[in-house]
């Protein structure tokens, strides 16, 4: 009776299962199904909340303009400090993106199969959504996109890079182009991977207004618990965003969380490193189950692959989490309901993956 009109059919985004929590307190679970990061942060953040319960200001509201982290960020990113902005994680970012960027009837084109937070927001606030999907090998046919687009005519597109799940990279250079070539589309780049991707269009935001990007400390920055992230934009942007932004939203622990966090940043860099390299070993490693089907290694914290039959995976997914390993089934967006992603943690801990996939190999399908 009193909802708003979008909500009647809206789709939610579906969140699956958090099931690892009911195992919280033992060592041996393995939590792979969210691409969190599987150590803890840097030593240095517990170190500064230490400091912050000891002598900071517990009963004020936190810093409405945290410079010191602002400068972190934009030194970080080599931007501007007028060219960026914090925020409760990007989820909340993009809540914010819709209400001050996104009408109702507003068309917004999304590059998929992708992460759905964006869509469900933008449709409830009333936007038109149309999925633009990548090819059969999740690959995306520029050259027909930018044809498409002008047909299309969408006053936003959304595109996450590197592609969640399917680990998809695209090239800066063919970005640029799309951006160049539509200055009348916003285009919303979802960088939640680039640690582990290392392509960016940070840079671009000096040039080019048509183009924001969302960024998180959850994945690489360990920080996932604390909900934060930031955006890197034109300064007008910013400038739109700030006017609705309820400043007093992002906690004092997640603010000096990520002051922390950007102050080594060495720790996060030879996480990642760790990561990729035991991403290679992984996938390699996995080709040799006969009833594995493809593997896509991608670019992100995480391996895409599917299975020859539906029974394996269902019997694999049951296995797993028998065994307290919870990766991401992919059932609720894939038609042939194959898929899943797994998330690389450290390689002692894929170690023990791939000791369990050598098991279910023996025991319940050879």
């Amino acid at each position: 009776m009193f909802r708003n009109k979008s909500i009647n059919n809206l789709k939610p985004y579906k969140v699956t299962s958090h099931k690892a929590w009911e195992y919280k307190e033992d060592k041996n679970v393995l939590k792979l199904d969210w691409n969190e990061a599987t150590i803890l942060p840097s030593p240095m953040v517990e170190k500064r909340l230490e400091n912050v319960i000891k002598n900071g200001r517990l009963n004020w509201y936190p810093d409405t303009n945290n410079i010191v982290l602002l400068n972190k960020i934009s030194k970080y990113n080599n931007v501007n400090v007028s060219n960026v902005q914090y925020f409760a994680s990007s989820d909340a970012l993009h809540e914010y993106i819709v209400r001050c960027f996104i009408g109702e009837s507003d068309r917004v084109l999304i590059i998929g199969p992708t992460y759905d937070n964006f869509r469900a927001v933008a449709e409830s606030n009333g936007a038109q959504i149309q999925n633009y999907y990548l090819n059969s090998s999740f690959e995306l046919d520029y050259g027909k996109f930018l044809e498409d687009l002008k047909l299309i005519q969408p006053k936003v597109v959304y595109i996450v890079n590197p592609n969640n799940p399917t680990g998809t990279l695209h090239p800066k250079e063919e970005l640029i182009n799309l951006i160049q070539s539509n200055t009348d589309i916003f285009f919303i780049v979802d960088e939640a991977y680039y640690e582990f991707s290392g392509i960016t269009l940070s840079q671009e935001v000096k040039k080019y207004k048509n183009v924001l990007i969302s960024r998180t400390f959850s994945k690489a920055f360990a920080l996932a618990s604390f909900r934060i992230g930031y955006t890197i934009s034109h300064e007008d942007n910013i400038e739109v965003l700030n006017s609705i932004r309820n400043p007093k939203n992002v906690s004092l622990f997640a603010q000096e969380a990520a002051v922390a966090a950007l102050s080594d940043i060495e720790y996060t860099k030879n996480y990642v490193k760790d990561v990729l390299n035991t991403k290679t070993n992984f996938s390699k490693a996995i080709k040799k189950f006969h009833w594995i089907d493809v593997v896509y290694e991608g670019t992100g914290n995480f391996v895409f692959f599917s299975f020859k039959e539906v029974k394996q995976k269902k019997e694999l997914l049951k296995f797993f989490s028998e065994n307290k390993i919870f990766i991401r089934d992919y059932g609720h967006i894939d038609l042939t309901n194959k898929f899943v992603r797994i998330t690389m943690g450290k390689s002692t801990e894929m170690s023990r993956v791939l000791e369990a996939l050598n098991t279910f190999d023996s025991e319940f399908v050879s």
